[in-house]
């Protein structure tokens, strides 16, 4: 039996009902799907409270949560700080942009970590904070080729946000940064061709310039394995200490002005478990000084010793000590990034986060959140003694549209706002009659409440009203009463007096009445009819109140003198009634004689009537009638109109349009309807299906084509109340567009700038010197056009005297017009940002759908000897699935150094020196693996395989990304402005 000491008192807990707070006084972070590699960093930057502090200075009072990458950061913060449960990182992600399918795919902490802040930095440009992340951590490393025999060099300095060590090989931290600047000695074939002094022996290498305050260092677990041509993860052993020295490192110079000692203690330590297809994250912080060590575990926080913090997960193989015979095992659990501190600015980065430091909007808007959400936690445990009651009045009938008086709760169409009151199930039936007495301003004596009931025929109408003799009920008791099985909301029809009614006295108690009385042993002869008016020229269906019916016995006829004198209209108005009993049945009622009872006519029954016209002075005479009225809304459906991204649709006319259409339109009738909201051509209409997934196929013209059928729904009553379509409004007839095709082309002229792209629409026989005309002239008016919009815009300014002689104005470049020569152009097909091939003499028909087209002017082709090689260039950003920018064919020659060749890309790049010199090329296989970025000395020609790429890794800045998984699309940061304070060193 071996005895062990539970040093830190989790040894046998079970993790059941641990409360993280109580025992470290950290929570955690709750893990939304695959976000562990999020919550370990953010914990890293939540600890280094300098950031936390520069964060919390970012004014976000006017921000949403959700849409300020800022403002949920530092609600997180703040939560970390001050919840006593794991916080949720739902807003922030949200902010980010992203969707649940996001936060269930698991990125690289090091990309996120960059994404974040190269987001942040851009934004505190021109603000009083900027460069604070720079100064926190930013450090500089110069990359040189020294001559050994002449006095010549050629370096560059470069910015770093982390140091990325590899682990292959390297027993510690020590070893892996002798590795990273180690010097290799350019001799023999591999001489450096140095400028003005020819080949040369010289020494290539990397040195630090200064180390940030805190240092980020990414160990590379992850790296791609040649003889298994795939990636795979590096769990060999690789010892880190808890404080390092990193002097030595810096160079000479750098040495000379400094006199910060370059000491280092450990902060943090990011850990991957797992392999390569998947696995978990966290983190092990020091939170203070000279502090404990706790596990960052998604939402549990434990204390550790720091045999865990450091042998545990040094990586290599688990010794089984005192088991010989005993095979050991490899550990998958790994440190994978290493926070230090520098020791000098421990004190300022660890500084404990005060109130003081919270701005008071947060605080204030955090605090309120807490005791909204204190009042909903109490609301709900007290649920149970509450019911809420819905009363409909003759006020909200009036204001609903459509079938029945209400409509309580199909979502599919407009809710009707009524009165929901909430009351205690032990409060009697007088008091609630006393609360909706007060609450709508009317004495409760003079209204009644009706039970309100779904029929067979799924209408909702008042049924009986709720006797006096239940007044001293309870609610609970009342709602038992009335309510049937499987409906558990308590609905209520308030009625008020007739004003042909008004009051009179009981005759047996001499009390005021406002009501005829009713009594639950007793049949009451009288009821209540509800009426609607029909006007068929303004196509309206209004509310027209209740009559109260004093005899079942009373003729039909005779309801047509009171809604004449209800409605004003004189006694013999001709009117037309109909009984709308569901909205598949609407009976006309042209049986006179007969009595209400005979026509089942009773209490919450709806009549509908309109006064007798002639059709033909009606604006639709398909909207005559009642029962034609209902038949309209049953089949009427909203449509929204989207205008497709075409330059075939007109500027003036690329607008949404909302229409309310009837299922059984035909797409003529369809496309009219919309040219005439349009002011176009309905013959140059073209319709598409909308779709999440993007363009469908072209709804066929054709008029047997229905709206049903276009929008796949069936005729019944209740459909969603609004779909999507998309139009174009072409400059020809769509029957003539059947011959033609659209082409996407961008233009990309001699400055590699983009122009479009243009949609142009072709013959399918023509031909690749057709399709380059037509590209040439729409260049031509598309720059021809902005130059006159730059124009008009000038004389605005001047007229408003913004370029008056006081102030003269900046200056504004106006592109001229572009004139092409369609035969010194080419046509060139890419696949996602790649180059692919020329396009020569092939057919419009020919090209494949959705293919990527440049149109460039055919440059002076170099002649190629027989061992240079033309390859393919494209741009990419990290991942070379991240691709953007024009790819273009290049030349590469035998022997010649890549400084050399860097200098003959430079004008087909598109960049200007400053970005140029941040590029970092890479040789790409044909499965999408780049190689190690390439120095000037090395001879591109000699490292190149059949089908290799030239790869330039750089930032894209055009907005135009197109490569796949590009995750700096996710993140979306509205406003970013950091604490302006310096960190020395």
């Amino acid at each position: 039996m071996k005895r062990m000491k539970d040093v830190n008192g989790v040894l046998w807990h079970n993790f059941q009902d641990y409360d993280s707070k109580k025992e470290t006084g950290f929570v955690g972070l709750k893990n939304q799907g695959a976000t562990c590699y999020m919550n370990s960093l953010l914990q890293s930057l939540y600890f280094t409270t300098y950031f936390r502090k520069a964060t919390y200075q970012i004014p976000t009072d006017t921000d949403e949560p959700q849409k300020s990458v800022p403002l949920a950061l530092q609600r997180v913060f703040y939560n970390l700080q001050f919840s006593d449960n794991p916080v949720d990182t739902r807003e922030l992600t949200k902010s980010f942009g992203w969707d649940t399918l996001d936060s269930f795919m698991q990125h690289d902490v090091q990309e996120f970590n960059r994404v974040l802040q190269d987001n942040l930095e851009s934004k505190m440009k021109g603000t009083k904070a900027e460069g604070a992340i720079s100064r926190l951590f930013v450090g500089k490393m110069k990359s040189y080729i020294k001559c050994i025999d002449v006095d010549y060099e050629s370096s560059r300095v470069e910015d770093y946000y982390d140091i990325q060590l590899n682990v292959k090989g390297m027993k510690n931290l020590t070893d892996s940064f002798n590795d990273y600047v180690a010097v290799e000695t350019m001799d023999g074939e591999n001489k450096y061709r140095a400028e003005g002094h020819g080949l040369q022996d010289a020494k290539k290498g990397v040195i630090f310039e200064t180390f940030p305050p805190v240092l980020h260092l990414q160990l590379k677990r992850f790296e791609y394995d040649i003889e298994r041509d795939a990636m795979v993860k590096i769990n060999d052993r690789h010892e880190f200490a808890p404080v390092i020295e990193l002097d030595q490192y810096l160079s000479d110079d750098a040495k000379g002005k400094s006199t910060t000692p370059q000491r280092y203690h450990l902060h943090g330590v990011l850990v991957h478990s797992g392999d390569l297809s998947g696995g978990h994250y966290f983190a092990l912080i020091r939170p203070e000084k000279n502090g404990s060590w706790f596990k960052f575990d998604d939402d549990r926080v434990i204390p550790c010793l720091e045999r865990e913090v450091f042998e545990d997960n040094f990586g290599g193989e688990f010794q089984r000590t005192g088991h010989p015979n005993v095979k050991n095992f490899k550990r998958f659990t790994n440190a994978y990034m290493l926070v230090y501190v520098r020791e000098e600015n421990l004190d300022e980065i660890l500084a404990p986060v005060t109130e003081v430091d919270i701005p008071e909007h947060l605080r204030r808007r955090l605090e309120d959140e807490k005791i909204a959400l204190e009042k909903r936690k109490k609301e709900r445990e007290e649920a149970h003694l509450f019911m809420w009651v819905k009363v409909l009045t003759d006020e909200h009938i009036s204001k609903h549209e459509g079938f029945d008086l209400c409509n309580f709760e199909d979502k599919q169409l407009p809710v009707t706002q009524v009165e929901s009151l909430k009351v205690r199930k032990d409060s009697t039936f007088a008091e609630f009659k006393k609360q909706v007495g007060e609450v709508l301003g009317i004495a409760p004596e003079k209204f009644r409440l009706w039970t309100m009931v779904g029929r067979q025929n799924k209408t909702v109408r008042p049924d009986v009203p709720i006797y006096d003799s239940l007044l001293d009920w309870t609610m609970t008791d009342v709602a038992k009463k009335y309510l049937k099985a499987g409906v558990n909301e308590l609905r209520l029809y308030l009625e008020t007096p007739d004003k042909e009614e008004g009051e009179h006295k009981n005759p047996q108690t001499g009390q005021v009445q406002y009501f005829l009385p009713v009594t639950e042993q007793a049949n009451h002869p009288h009821f209540i009819l509800f009426l609607k008016h029909y006007d068929p020229v303004e196509q309206k269906m209004r509310y027209a109140g209740k009559l109260t019916i004093r005899t079942k016995s009373t003729r039909i006829q005779d309801l047509i003198p009171m809604i004449n004198e209800k409605m004003g209209w004189a006694p013999n108005t001709d009117i037309r009634m109909y009984e709308e009993v569901k909205p598949t049945m609407i009976d006309k009622l042209d049986k006179y004689a007969i009595t209400f009872q005979q026509a089942e006519l009773g209490d919450g029954d709806i009549v509908c009537f309109q006064k007798v016209v002639d059709p033909s002075t009606l604006p639709d005479a398909t909207l005559a009638d009642v029962p034609s009225y209902f038949d309209n809304i049953i089949n009427r459906v909203s449509v929204l109109f989207k205008a497709r991204n075409k330059a075939s649709v007109k500027e003036a006319e690329a607008v949404d349009v909302e229409l309310d259409l009837n299922k059984k339109m035909n797409y003529d009738q369809v496309v009219k309807k919309l040219a005439d909201k349009l002011k176009a051509d309905p013959a140059k209409i073209r319709l598409t299906p909308f779709s999440q997934q993007g363009k469908g196929k072209d709804f066929k013209r054709s008029p047997t084509v229905t709206v049903s059928e276009m929008l796949g729904i069936g005729s019944m009553y209740g459909t969603a109340p609004s779909y999507v379509i998309l139009y174009e409004v072409l400059d020809i007839e769509v029957s003539e567009l059947e011959t033609k095709r659209y082409l996407k082309i961008t233009y990309v002229d001699k400055a590699v700038k983009e122009h479009g792209p243009f949609d142009i629409l072709l013959p399918k026989t023509a031909r690749v010197p057709e399709i380059l005309a037509a590209t040439a002239e729409r260049v031509r008016q598309e720059t021809a056009n902005a130059k006159k919009e730059e124009a008009k815009k000038e004389e605005v300014k001047t007229e408003n005297g913004v370029n008056g002689n006081s102030t003269p104005a900046s200056p504004t470049t106006v592109t001229g017009t572009i004139l092409l020569d369609p035969a010194r152009l080419r046509l060139v097909e890419a696949k996602d940002n790649k180059f692919h091939r020329y396009l020569d003499d092939n057919w419009v028909q020919g090209i494949a759908d959705g293919a990527q087209l440049f149109v460039e002017e055919k440059q002076e082709e170099e002649q190629a000897g027989e061992a240079d090689k033309w390859i393919g260039v494209f741009h990419y950003y990290r991942d070379p699935m991240k691709t953007h920018g024009v790819p273009f064919r290049f030349l590469v020659k035998e022997g010649e150094m890549f400084s050399e060749t860097k200098k003959r890309l430079f004008p087909r790049m598109g960049l200007n020196d400053k970005d140029f010199g941040k590029v970092k090329f890479t040789v790409v296989g044909p499965i999408g693996r780049p190689g190690p970025a390439l120095e000037d000395g090395d001879i591109l020609c000699d490292k190149l395989q059949s089908q290799d790429t030239l790869g330039a890794d750089h930032v894209d800045k055009s907005g135009r990304s197109t490569g796949f998984r590009t995750f700096e699309k996710a993140i979306k940061i509205f406003v970013s402005v950091l604490f302006d304070a310096g960190l020395a060193g």
